[in-house]
């Protein structure tokens, strides 16, 4: 009796010195900008089919998400709309993975937008890098803000301000408005009217490397091209 107590007790011990297996071990963390919310959740969905590990997704402004990460937050990849945000965390390796084009909304039911007559505008704020984009837009194009400026979170945001009618019109990414039905393109930014718009894919922590690799596979270029986003050279 005595020996089979001692066995019961010796295997308890070996079943808690055991390590954690992959399924209790802590998710891959990828902090993106708000505009990657679709492409990269379809990259993660088709990163597990392969045998990975759904990551922990959390979207955000780029800007808000290298302010967390200097502050402290965890993450193991970084994937920022505009590469000074990557600047600002000291990256371990870095890509610049993708583009875009930046756009004139108004809602799916409205008349095209005159950017020089507009009345009321949303773009996101000035620290976000569709905010940022757009204000140099303008700036080139020779164009004052209308006094009704809304300031959006992020480029999401800026669609939803529109979409319910709470600015005539919006300035957001190409690839956000293609997948928005209340809203509509109204007018395509030149290209040399902003800086060249870059996502850039950070590398933070060794235990993200196999995931940041996957974003620059064949595979994964399809999906972005999929939806809409322009492969940097």
């Amino acid at each position: 009796m005595l020996r089979r107590a001692f066995l019961c007790f010796a295997l308890a011990v070996l079943c808690a010195c055991r390590p954690r297996d992959e399924a209790a071990a802590p998710a891959l963390t990828v902090f993106a900008a708000s505009s990657l919310r679709d492409v990269l959740t379809d990259i993660a969905t088709e990163w597990t089919k392969q045998g990975g590990t759904m990551p922990r997704l959390q979207f955000e402004a780029s800007s808000t998400l290298a302010r967390q990460l200097r502050e402290g937050a965890r993450a193991d990849v970084f994937v920022s709309a505009a590469p000074e945000w990557v600047d600002a965390v000291q990256p371990r390796a870095r890509h610049d993975w993708l583009g875009n084009r930046l756009v004139l909304v108004v809602r799916a039911d409205a008349p095209d937008a005159d950017l020089t007559q507009l009345e009321s505008l949303a773009m996101a704020g000035e620290q976000v890098p569709a905010g940022a984009y757009a204000r140099e837009a303008l700036g080139h194009l020779g164009v004052v803000p209308p006094v009704r400026t809304i300031a959006g979170a992020n480029v999401r945001a800026v669609l939803a301000i529109v979409s319910q009618g709470g600015a005539q019109a919006g300035i957001v990414y190409a690839t956000d408005a293609a997948i928005d039905s209340t809203v509509r393109i109204s007018a395509t930014f030149p290209i040399e009217s902003h800086p060249r718009i870059v996502y850039t894919s950070a590398l933070l922590r060794d235990e993200g490397r196999a995931f940041f690799d996957a974003l620059q596979s064949p595979w994964a270029i399809a999906i972005a091209r999929r939806h809409g986003f322009v492969v940097s050279p």
